[in-house]
């Protein structure tokens, strides 16, 4: 079989939850591809300039794409969009991956603006009316594209993400050395992800303010600053942490076991998560997780985390002792937990709906 995947959006510069799915399920797709498959990458051509960040498998081949006109034969039996956008050729089995579909869930402006929201309602709605079958990593926002957009259940397959093994294995030297590059003391708090409204950073920081572990614990933000994250910074400011909250930035995938290992907790109260990878990476490595009620949280969570209200602060600061006092039973069961989810049983799971729908 003959299989294209549409990566526009991997990067090998400031990976996101995005970006790290595509790279990870096309490196255990191609373990397990028969020796008689074919697998190509495709970039849209607007990404030709940008081509020096690409993610490029030395094993692979990769090509261009424009529309559905270019290359007038791409000669694939199944094209897979990865990020919500599939080319429209006829002639191929066209699927689609769906992360979730907060923007049409809220109106909130914490979000997004109404511009952004617009244009992601118009591209959900082209990629499933393209698409032959949809494929969303998690239950919940399975049930988002059947009751938002309209698509019947039967065309809607789950597939949930995996952990990598490196979580959960990082060397104690190593762990050492990332902690000391960040001027870090095992035991903090950790958040990762973008400052921003969507991910409730700027909650966090009023909670953490009102927890008692202010008092004995700093709290680790890493992540670069993105839409609305300037109410964060305010929020350090009003609520006077700043002493006490380390903005990393930006943080190098390679770098984020160390971090999960030292932190004494994870904290992850955000609005709303499609999935909601790093729960998953901090159980792995054996760190006790708070995080929301809403979204996949507790889907993927599966109770072994303290899940808030994430408009609620005082819940999220009383969560933050909560999660400090986890039982270590309870982080052991967390751990087996996460261990089962695994790149190559996502990817088992996507081939084998590629031959069942070809």
């Amino acid at each position: 079989m003959r299989i294209g995947v549409e990566v526009s959006s991997a990067t090998r510069t400031h990976a996101t939850g995005v970006s790290r799915y595509i790279t990870a399920l096309i490196t255990a797709l191609a373990r397990q591809c028969a020796p008689h498959d074919d697998l190509t990458l495709f970039y849209k051509l607007s990404r030709w300039r940008r081509r020096q960040s690409w993610w490029r498998p030395a094993e692979l081949p990769v090509r261009l794409y424009y529309g559905r006109w270019w290359p007038p034969r791409p000669g694939v039996a199944v094209i897979h969009g990865l990020d919500c956008v599939v080319p429209d050729w006829p002639r191929a089995l066209r699927l689609v991956t769906i992360h979730d579909l907060l923007m049409l869930r809220s109106d909130d402006v914490q979000l997004a603006s109404q511009h952004f929201r617009d244009k992601k309602r118009q591209l959900y709605q082209t990629a499933v009316a393209r698409a032959d079958a949809i494929i969303t990593v998690s239950a919940t926002t399975a049930q988002d594209v059947v009751s938002l957009l309209g698509v019947p259940a039967s065309r809607v397959h789950v597939t949930h993400l995996g952990v990598e093994p490196r979580f959960g294995h990082c060397p104690p030297e190593a762990i050492s050395l990332v902690l000391q590059r960040y001027g870090l003391a095992p035991g903090y708090l950790l958040f990762t992800g973008a400052i921003s409204g969507r991910k409730n950073t700027e909650r966090l920081v009023q909670a953490y303010a009102r927890s008692r572990a202010r008092h004995e614990r700093p709290l680790v933000l890493a992540g670069a600053l993105s839409y609305h994250g300037a109410a964060t910074l305010e929020a350090l400011r009003q609520c006077q942490v700043s002493a006490h909250v380390h903005l990393l930035g930006y943080v190098p995938d390679a770098d984020m076991p160390a971090l999960y290992a030292g932190a004494g907790c994870f904290v992850f109260p955000t609005l709303y998560e499609g999935f909601g990878l790093p729960v998953l990476e901090a159980m792995a490595s054996g760190t006790p997780v708070l995080t929301s009620t809403t979204g996949a949280a507790p889907e993927i969570s599966a109770g072994w985390a303290v899940h808030v209200d994430p408009y609620d602060i005082e819940a999220i600061a009383e969560g933050i002792d909560r999660a400090l006092e986890m039982p270590d039973t309870t982080i052991v069961q967390a751990r087996m937990h996460a261990q089962r989810f695994t790149w190559e049983r996502c990817a088992g799971q996507t081939l084998a709906l590629y031959r069942q729908l070809g």
